[in-house]
């Protein structure tokens, strides 16, 4: 039996929380000091008057449309509240983790979702405690059998733009309507505070959406929801001077600024409050700044995402009007502001440069097939590079550039084999990355005699131009400490259907050595959604290195961990991801079809880039002599005559025979021709055609090179 005094506390308890439900909009005030939501109306932002004080008392002027925001749910996927636009009606829930009401409210609330979700309404929690963890929502999920996903609200701006003050709140949404809110209110009236009926007397979740889906009108509701009270953090009168420039000046300047890469400056207070709309809005939606690394997993040394209080910081200051505090406060800090110098290389001028040896012209339309592009070292004599600087002479042609490297003859054992940017490459040009030296005592590996292969992707811009990308190599005095690699795994046999929001793949790379990891980056193209690595070791444990729940085509950064983190031999690394390939997804070039690999942008890819070292070993780099008798026309440039009686290998798996008399052999079975023309060789097998380059005495496709077998083997 429970002790009267027990009980007589905890009537007490529920008794007061019920008077708060009741108490009005000055006792919640009292309750939560400085919190107080501004005023929404029905602006379509998430506050009112400029400089209006946050200091004032709760106001019940609500929004009567949800803006559109991107927030992580509690497995760590990303959700876009406007992709679920196709939806009758959306459902928000508002929920806290330990709340009794939201936890009475759950089975409920399952069965609404289990007869309405096969009608096509979409359901979420939204979360906005500061208080809750992700491990927290997952806990509760899993304890409760929450089967739709709850969204972290982090900086609490979301939840807070819409009004919301307690937990066990409902929002019924109309996507056709322009997201207007068709109800806000308890999901019935069974649960009150420190009671509950046996059965609700009304179902107003229920009355709603059947109401909704039959197309007659929503009564307005004027019952308030009875939960746990929100506690909003930091809310107070933000100073544009103290608070929010000094975040532009770190976080936004360096990239908008006269000459950078945003497409405005943030030159002024000015022009920032010109552009307040749109910055909040790519700041709810996840695309600004570019960095899509969920926070939850690892540290990078090049990140140029907001931290939370930032980010709260921010939202804050432009739902409040962006009130300004000059000229009182001072001088503008925008105006003050000097860019970074502009320099031609960012980390100096290199020890070599390596170029193009001609531009690169390019139409002013159309679809442009990769290029491979040789370029010699010029090298006399092995070096190792500390750093590695790629530059388009004009970025606005260029997609990418992957720079792989063929070493000479009495290296070629020790050749790495890029697969054309599938296994690896040795420098790069992508967009969002930015020039990072090495790790200390780290390099990589150039012989004399080192031949460059660029592979160029460029695009079409409406006018026509030309390029001529060059790549800076930073010498090492000596050779270092460790030696780094960039290789990769990728999935090659996919097909992704027609109208599929959300496509697996998934690829696995295995070290073979004790390594250091240095960085991670995924690649995929215009329909991919999300990207992780997990490594696998070999005691039996996992660990999440990197998630990017968001994944962005046009941002392909590195992801440089502040640490490197020790890597066993043995250990897999998982690559775990999806596409998009339906018609919610905005970069879709066409929804409509099926999508295997390729290397246009229209076709997909899924490879993870993986950066790691391991320690040098100068056994490892010793050249070896070549017996040219072994080897049929060692030396000897490439004519029909030498060519004809000669065995080359491409990877692992394809062996080409060429025979005299035009004939073609591909892995002793397969019966083709071959043909010299120029600097090219031509084979067919059956329908199949592929065009070889010459290089001296040497094979390549598209920058591969192929390899001779000697003779007998």
């Amino acid at each position: 039996m429970i002790p009267r005094y027990i009980l007589l506390s905890l009537a007490f308890f529920w008794l007061s929380a019920g008077l708060q439900a009741d108490a009005g909009n000055a006792e919640e005030a009292a309750v939560i000091p400085n919190q107080g939501l501004p005023p929404q109306g029905s602006s379509t932002r998430g506050s009112s008057t400029r400089g209006s004080s946050a200091r004032g008392p709760l106001t019940r002027s609500l929004p009567t449309r949800v803006e559109n925001f991107r927030l992580l749910d509690q497995t760590g996927r990303s959700v876009e509240l406007y992709r679920s636009v196709e939806a009758p009606a959306v459902v928000l829930f508002i929920h806290g983790a330990g709340c009794p009401i939201v936890r009475q409210m759950i089975p409920e609330l399952g069965r609404i979702q289990q007869e309405y979700e096969p009608k096509g309404v979409k359901f979420f929690m939204l979360n906005a405690n500061s208080q809750d963890t992700r491990e927290d929502l997952l806990e509760e999920a899993n304890k409760y059998k929450i089967r739709m996903p709850i969204l972290k609200d982090q900086t609490q701006r979301i939840t807070h733009a819409l009004g919301c003050r307690r937990t066990a709140e409902v929002l019924v949404v109309d996507p056709k309507l322009d997201w207007r809110i068709l109800y806000r209110g308890p999901v019935d009236d069974r649960t009150n505070y420190g009671a509950q009926k046996v059965q609700a007397s009304h179902l107003w979740l229920r009355d709603v959406l059947q109401a909704h889906l039959a197309g007659k009108p929503v009564a307005e509701n004027r019952v308030p929801a009875k939960g746990c009270l929100i506690r909003y953090l930091g809310d107070r009168d933000l100073s544009y001077t103290r608070d929010v420039a000094p975040i532009l000046l770190t976080r936004c300047a360096p990239c908008h600024c006269k000459g950078g890469v945003g497409p405005f400056a943030m030159s002024s207070y000015r022009k920032v409050a010109g552009w307040a709309d749109m910055i909040r809005e790519t700041i709810r939606t996840d695309r600004m700044p570019p960095w899509h690394a969920d926070r939850e997993y690892g540290k990078f040394h090049n990140s140029l995402g907001l931290s939370v209080a930032e980010e709260r910081t921010l939202l804050a200051w432009l739902e409040q009007g962006a009130p300004s505090d000059l000229p009182s406060a001072g001088p503008d800090p925008l105006r003050a502001y000097k860019p970074p110098e502009q320099k031609t290389w960012q980390l100096g001028p290199p020890d070599k440069i390596v170029q193009l040896p001609q531009p690169q012209n390019i139409p002013a339309e159309g679809v442009i097939d990769y290029r491979y592009l040789s370029v010699p070292s010029g090298l006399t004599e092995d070096r190792w590079v500390r750093a590695i600087d790629v530059q388009p002479t004009d970025q606005s042609l260029v997609h990418h550039a992957l720079i792989f490297i063929v070493y000479p003859r009495q290296y070629t054992y020790l050749q790495p084999d890029a697969k054309n940017g599938l296994n690896g490459f040795f420098g790069s040009f992508l967009p969002g990355g930015n020039v990072q030296p090495f790790p200390k005592d780290t390099g990589s590996f150039v012989p004399a005699g080192s031949t460059f292969i660029f592979q160029m992707h460029y695009t079409t811009t409406g006018v026509a131009g030309s390029d001529q990308t060059r790549m800076g190599l930073y010498f090492c005095d000596r050779p270092p400490k460790d030696v780094l690699t960039i290789q990769a795994t990728a999935k090659l046999d996919f097909a992704i259907p027609p109208h599929v929001m959300d496509s697996p793949a998934e690829a696995s790379y295995r070290f073979r050595r004790d390594a250091q990891l240095l960085g991670l980056s995924p690649h995929m193209h215009y329909r991919g959604s999300r990207f992780r690595f997990a490594a696998n070791y070999p005691d039996g444990t996992k660990q999440t290195l990197l998630s990017v729940p968001f994944y962005e085509f046009d941002w392909q950064p590195m992801y440089y961990f502040e640490r490197p983190i020790p890597i066993p031999k043995g250990t897999r690394l998982d690559c775990i991801g999806a596409f998009d390939n339906s018609a919610f997804n905005p970069q879709n070039p066409d929804p409509n079809a099926w999508v295997r690999f390729g290397e246009q942008s229209f076709e997909e890819m899924f490879i993870g880039y993986v950066a790691f070292s391991v320690p040098y070993r100068e056994e490892d780099f010793l050249p070896r002599e070549t017996n040219p008798d072994h080897w049929a026309g060692y030396g000897k440039p490439i004519t029909r005559k030498t060519l004809a009686g000669t065995t080359w290998r491409l990877g692992g798996r394809m062996r080409f025979l060429f025979s005299k008399g035009g004939v073609l052999k591909i892995n002793g079975k397969f019966p083709g021709t071959w043909k010299l023309a120029g600097n090219k060789v031509h084979l067919q097998a059956g329908f199949h055609k592929v065009e070889l380059n010459i290089q001296l005495d040497e094979l390549a496709l598209k920058g591969r090179p192929l390899r001779r077998i000697p003779q007998g083997e």
